[in-house]
């Protein structure tokens, strides 16, 4: 991992000129019959019906960093290692001796493909500015997220850090589940284009502006141990779920009396009301046009998951962690490291959850049973 540094006179220099082309349109002068806007108008102000796309200023370089030794991993005709610094070919990203980070400056022309193609496939819900506020968002729960925030969810990057390329062009293609936000048939390259415009909308200071950020790899993922003993698996993450106390967000799926004999916990122990319902996260990090967005934690026989279609991927949402919006990273980063909790563990309680999704998830009748049976008074 690399830590991040700006040219700031190139970035400074790059955000005012998109801040400018990127002004709405006078909203009265296309609309007659449109009430003014007033600049207090709240969240649910008209969208502008226009936008210029073209950034003019082609000499203006944006630069951040990349992990640029993952890079030249996957790239070994493209770099090579000169001393302790890795050389690009390409001259795309350039050492800098001085704060010792490496730097890559994306041309303008690119930035504007990016914002083109940001109009057409994601302007609609995301807004013309990037600020989760489109003309779809008003009718949208969650929102789409503003990526005037720089923060983002599933990703499989441990929180602390900012998701690499592959990360948000795996997430985009991928899709949420459950959301507006489906696959998308678009072209790896496009979807590059997308993602630096996307990182270039970070506030001054914030994001991929932020010198202090740290540019993160995917959370790392061992074979699954419990391959071929799916049972076993469900039985010990059943246990691993309440022990580690996951329904202090999400729901107890055990009635109280086994809830206390798994935690080991006097008998007599009791909680509120809220035990086996998923809870209304109010203090996450996420913003839309400046208002808190609440997030439930999901119910994993009645929601559904956002990206999480199979035990693989369960594990890595649990290791990773969701910045903002409470959830920890729990895995490790590399096959070296080490994870507050073991992988084998994980694992288990990924395939509970699957277990929960599956058996439940879609099926009133079992769920009522099943969930009646967890609320039973003793």
């Amino acid at each position: 991992m690399t830590r991040l540094l700006l040219n700031s006179g190139a970035a400074l220099a790059l955000l005012a000129a998109v801040a400018g082309l990127l002004a709405p349109g006078d909203e009265a002068a296309q609309d007659e019959h449109a009430a003014p806007a007033s600049p207090a108008a709240g969240p649910h102000a008209r969208a502008p019906h226009a936008v210029p796309l073209t950034i003019t200023q082609p000499d203006q370089l944006l630069a951040w960093v990349k992990d640029i030794e993952r890079r030249a991993a996957d790239e070994p005709d493209r770099f090579s290692q000169q001393d302790e610094v890795w050389v690009d070919a390409r001259g795309e990203f350039t050492w800098d001796e001085e704060n010792e980070v490496y730097w890559q400056a994306v041309p303008a022309d690119l930035l504007t493909r990016g914002r083109q193609d940001f109009v057409q496939f994601c302007a609609s819900c995301h807004g013309l500015q990037g600020d989760g506020y489109g003309r779809s968002a008003q009718g949208l729960r969650p929102p789409p997220r503003s990526f005037l925030r720089s923060t983002f969810k599933f990703t499989k990057v441990p929180g602390d850090f900012l998701p690499n390329d592959d990360a948000l062009v795996a997430l985009v293609q991928h899709g949420l589940d459950g959301t507006p936000m489906l696959p998308w048939a678009v072209s790896k390259e496009r979807l590059r284009e997308i993602v630096q415009y996307i990182k270039s909308l970070s506030p001054p200071e914030e994001g991929w502006h932020d010198g202090t950020n740290v540019i993160g790899n995917e959370i790392y993922t061992p074979d699954d141990p419990w391959a071929g003993r799916e049972d076993e698996a469900v039985a010990e993450g059943e246990k691993a779920y309440h022990v580690n106390q996951c329904w202090s967000c999400h729901p107890a799926y055990v009635p109280v009396a086994e809830l206390n004999s798994l935690r080991g916990v006097d008998a007599a122990t009791t909680y509120d009301a809220k035990l086996t319902y998923g809870k209304l996260k109010t203090d996450s990090s996420y913003e839309v046009q400046g208002y808190a967005v609440a997030i439930p934690a999901p119910d994993f026989t009645w929601h559904t998951l956002r990206y999480s279609r199979d035990a693989r991927e369960t594990f890595q949402t649990i290791a990773a962690g969701i910045a903002g919006a409470g959830m920890p990273t729990w895995g490790r980063t590399s096959p070296e490291g080490k994870g507050s909790v073991p992988d084998e563990t994980i694992w288990a309680i990924a395939h509970y959850v699957r277990h929960l999704v599956d058996t439940y998830h879609g099926k009133t009748a079992e769920r009522a049973a099943f969930m009646a049976g967890v609320r039973a008074e003793p």
